[in-house]
Protein backbone atom coordinates (compact mmCIF):
# COMPACT_ATOMS: atom_id res chain seq x y z
CA UNK A 1 0.00 0.00 0.00
CA UNK A 2 1.45 3.39 -1.19
CA UNK A 3 1.87 6.29 1.51
CA UNK A 4 -0.25 9.34 0.87
CA UNK A 5 3.05 11.11 -0.32
CA UNK A 6 3.69 8.13 -3.09
CA UNK A 7 -0.01 8.13 -4.18
CA UNK A 8 -0.44 12.29 -4.74
CA UNK A 9 3.14 11.87 -6.53
CA UNK A 10 1.60 8.86 -8.68
CA UNK A 11 -1.60 11.14 -9.72
CA UNK A 12 0.47 14.20 -10.86
CA UNK A 13 2.78 12.04 -12.47
CA UNK A 14 -0.90 10.37 -14.57
CA UNK A 15 -2.06 13.46 -14.78
CA UNK A 16 1.86 15.11 -16.44
CA UNK A 17 1.42 12.52 -19.47
CA UNK A 18 -1.97 14.03 -20.89
CA UNK A 19 -0.03 17.36 -21.36
CA UNK A 20 1.27 15.75 -25.04
CA UNK A 21 0.93 13.58 -27.32
CA UNK A 22 3.14 10.05 -27.02
CA UNK A 23 5.79 11.05 -30.28
CA UNK A 24 6.35 14.48 -28.86
CA UNK A 25 9.56 15.85 -29.02
CA UNK A 26 11.41 16.15 -26.46
CA UNK A 27 11.81 19.95 -25.95
CA UNK A 28 7.83 19.75 -26.43
CA UNK A 29 7.29 17.48 -23.68
CA UNK A 30 9.86 19.82 -21.07
CA UNK A 31 7.56 22.73 -22.28
CA UNK A 32 4.27 21.01 -21.33
CA UNK A 33 5.99 19.95 -18.41
CA UNK A 34 7.44 23.64 -17.54
CA UNK A 35 4.31 25.11 -17.27
CA UNK A 36 2.18 22.34 -15.55
CA UNK A 37 1.56 23.11 -11.88
CA UNK A 38 3.19 21.02 -10.58
CA UNK A 39 2.48 20.44 -6.33
CA UNK A 40 6.09 21.56 -5.11
CA UNK A 41 8.13 19.01 -2.36
CA UNK A 42 7.32 21.70 0.31
CA UNK A 43 3.14 21.35 -0.80
CA UNK A 44 3.66 17.97 0.06
CA UNK A 45 5.04 17.69 3.08
CA UNK A 46 2.25 20.29 4.24
CA UNK A 47 -0.22 17.99 2.67
CA UNK A 48 1.28 14.66 4.10
CA UNK A 49 1.50 16.71 7.62
CA UNK A 50 -2.43 17.30 7.11
CA UNK A 51 -3.30 13.74 6.20
CA UNK A 52 -1.37 12.37 9.17
CA UNK A 53 -3.15 14.93 11.32
CA UNK A 54 -6.73 13.50 10.45
CA UNK A 55 -9.95 14.66 12.13
CA UNK A 56 -7.69 16.55 14.72
CA UNK A 57 -6.26 18.84 12.13
CA UNK A 58 -3.03 21.39 12.63
CA UNK A 59 -3.10 24.97 13.12
CA UNK A 60 -0.19 27.14 11.70
CA UNK A 61 1.73 27.19 14.63
CA UNK A 62 1.39 23.28 14.93
CA UNK A 63 2.71 22.78 11.86
CA UNK A 64 5.31 24.89 12.02
CA UNK A 65 6.78 23.58 15.23
CA UNK A 66 5.78 19.59 13.63
CA UNK A 67 7.81 20.41 10.73
CA UNK A 68 10.45 22.14 12.20
CA UNK A 69 10.36 25.73 10.70
CA UNK A 70 9.52 28.95 12.38
CA UNK A 71 8.90 31.03 9.35
CA UNK A 72 5.86 31.60 7.38
CA UNK A 73 7.04 29.22 4.66
CA UNK A 74 5.05 26.53 5.25
CA UNK A 75 1.60 28.65 6.68
CA UNK A 76 2.09 30.25 2.71
CA UNK A 77 2.16 26.73 1.42
CA UNK A 78 -0.91 25.82 3.58
CA UNK A 79 -2.57 28.69 1.99
CA UNK A 80 -1.60 27.79 -1.69
CA UNK A 81 -3.25 24.55 -0.54
CA UNK A 82 -6.24 26.39 0.94
CA UNK A 83 -6.88 28.11 -2.47
CA UNK A 84 -6.76 24.98 -4.37
CA UNK A 85 -9.04 23.18 -2.21
CA UNK A 86 -7.26 20.43 -0.44
CA UNK A 87 -7.08 22.02 2.90
CA UNK A 88 -10.08 23.56 4.53
CA UNK A 89 -10.70 25.64 7.72
CA UNK A 90 -12.76 22.88 9.86
CA UNK A 91 -14.69 26.05 11.38
CA UNK A 92 -12.97 25.05 14.70
CA UNK A 93 -10.56 27.01 16.91
CA UNK A 94 -7.35 26.40 19.05
CA UNK A 95 -5.41 28.56 21.53
CA UNK A 96 -2.03 28.23 22.26
CA UNK A 97 -1.45 29.31 25.89
CA UNK A 98 1.91 28.15 25.72
CA UNK A 99 2.45 31.58 23.62
CA UNK A 100 1.73 34.02 26.21
CA UNK A 101 -1.69 34.96 24.71
CA UNK A 102 -5.42 34.04 24.50
CA UNK A 103 -5.67 33.74 20.55
CA UNK A 104 -7.75 31.38 18.77
CA UNK A 105 -6.21 30.01 15.93
CA UNK A 106 -7.91 28.46 12.79
CA UNK A 107 -7.53 24.40 12.74
CA UNK A 108 -7.03 22.51 9.32
CA UNK A 109 -8.36 19.64 8.41
CA UNK A 110 -7.31 17.27 4.98
CA UNK A 111 -10.22 17.51 2.50
CA UNK A 112 -10.09 13.84 2.73
CA UNK A 113 -12.00 14.41 6.38
CA UNK A 114 -14.32 17.13 6.22
CA UNK A 115 -17.38 15.55 5.05
CA UNK A 116 -17.38 12.73 8.34
CA UNK A 117 -16.08 16.16 10.44
CA UNK A 118 -19.39 17.93 9.10
CA UNK A 119 -21.66 15.50 9.79
CA UNK A 120 -20.68 14.95 13.33
CA UNK A 121 -20.68 18.78 13.95
CA UNK A 122 -24.04 19.12 12.15
CA UNK A 123 -25.79 16.28 14.40
CA UNK A 124 -24.17 17.95 17.82
CA UNK A 125 -26.66 20.79 19.29
CA UNK A 126 -25.21 24.35 18.88
CA UNK A 127 -25.36 24.47 22.50
CA UNK A 128 -22.93 21.81 23.31
CA UNK A 129 -19.95 23.18 20.44
CA UNK A 130 -20.22 26.38 22.36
Amino acid sequence: MPTFTQALQNVMNIQSRFLYRKNSRETSIAAALSVYPKLREVHVEVLEYAYDRGYDGFTDIEMNNALFLETSNFRSRRSELTIKGFILDSGIKRGHPERGNKRMHTVWIHKDFTDALNSVLSSVPMSETL
